[in-house]
């Protein structure tokens, strides 16, 4: 069907009389009061076609019957015609806004409830178990909200991705304004993400404190040293709160030694600083090489990707002359490396 056709459907279906009611008002408007046989005999109407019209403005209180005749009728403003005509309405939604109240006032109580027995219940156990990502973040969220001193988080990995990290903010500046203390550690290889920089630069700025390390075996929070939150799955599809004191504390105490182990997450990488984390970062992969490990498990372990982790393998391959994975290991098992404690393996690349 063409737009023209339908144009002229529109037309069609839009018949003069619907008008009508506006040209009856717009002359009683301007006359204050009107007649039937008046408006008719102004407007060249018929009195079946004018008192329709008029019909319509008197259910809308636009015109108000003067006499019980229905000859003569008063004109009213729209405004005064929309009180008249809500008043009933707004009577009704007032009623029904004070019994919407009254049943948030009488549920608020059985919440009260609710919460209080939930808290109670995980106090309780030592240990709980929460699958699936909304019941893990509803818990830390929670966790968070009653923090009161101080929140230890290791993530493990490289760098977050800027959406994690925007929502994560809300939650971490909501502690810092509270004055919680708040440590973090990161692995090496997230000080290359530019959006975890510019997160931890403003963590660090609310008075958080961030350091790195080479590795860390799994991700952790604990808040005030009374529930620790770990993985409870590979996938990290499901976490374990854990609330018993003495494994709380060991938590506490792993924590604590990367803590010590780790060096200050600078807001920007300096050339010299590089090529430390690179010889670390290398190091490392020699030793996960020298144990046998594949290149994905090393790289899972150093938070890094494939490809990168084979980059960097790929350079130790120039950096010391050979050209296979046998004499990679080779050279490794001769020449001392698992023995020192740090190693120059980046030559002139330090990007």
């Amino acid at each position: 069907m063409s737009n023209t056709t339908l144009k002229k459907i529109e037309v069609a279906d839009v018949k003069p009389e619907d008008a009508d009611p506006e040209r009856v008002y717009s002359l009683a408007a301007r006359q204050r009061h009107v007649q039937l046989s008046g408006l008719s005999q102004t407007l060249g109407w018929n009195g079946e076609r004018t008192a329709a019209a008029v019909e319509k403005l008197c259910r809308y209180n636009l015109l108000v019957p003067v006499h019980q005749d229905g000859e003569t009728f008063s004109v009213s403003t729209p405004r005064h015609a929309a009180s008249r005509l809500l008043a009933p309405l707004d009577r009704q939604i007032e009623s029904l806004e004070r019994e919407a109240f009254r049943l948030r006032a009488d549920l608020g109580k059985y919440q009260d409830a609710y919460t209080e027995a939930v808290a109670g219940s995980d106090r309780n156990l030592e240990f709980v178990t929460l699958v699936g990502h909304d019941a893990i973040n509803a818990e830390l969220e929670r966790a968070a909200a009653r923090c009161e001193e101080e929140v230890l988080t290791a993530q493990p990995g490289g760098g977050r991705s800027a959406e994690s990290l925007k929502s994560a903010w809300t939650a971490t500046k909501d502690m810092l304004d509270r004055g919680i203390r708040m440590r973090t550690v990161y692995q090496h290889s997230a000080r290359f993400s530019p959006a975890t920089r510019r997160y931890v630069n403003q963590v660090t700025e609310y008075g958080g404190q961030v350091r790195s390390l080479e590795q860390i075996t799994e991700r952790l929070i604990i808040f005030d040293r009374k529930v620790a939150f770990i993985p409870a799955r590979s996938d990290r599809k499901a976490a374990l709160a854990v609330y018993q004191p003495a494994v709380v504390e060991f938590l506490v105490g792993i924590f604590e030694r990367a803590w010590i182990l780790g060096t200050p997450f600078p807001s920007r990488n300096r050339a010299p600083d590089v090529q430390v984390l690179l010889s670390d970062v290398r190091l490392s992969i020699i030793k996960l090489l020298a144990d046998g490990e594949t290149d994905e498990t090393i790289a899972r372990r150093m938070g890094l990707s494939v490809r990168t982790c084979r980059s960097h393998i790929s350079k130790m391959y120039e950096t010391f002359g050979v050209r296979s994975r046998c004499q990679l290991g080779v050279f490794i098992a001769n020449s001392g490396l698992l023995d020192a404690g740090t190693v120059d393996m980046v030559g002139e690349d330090a990007s």
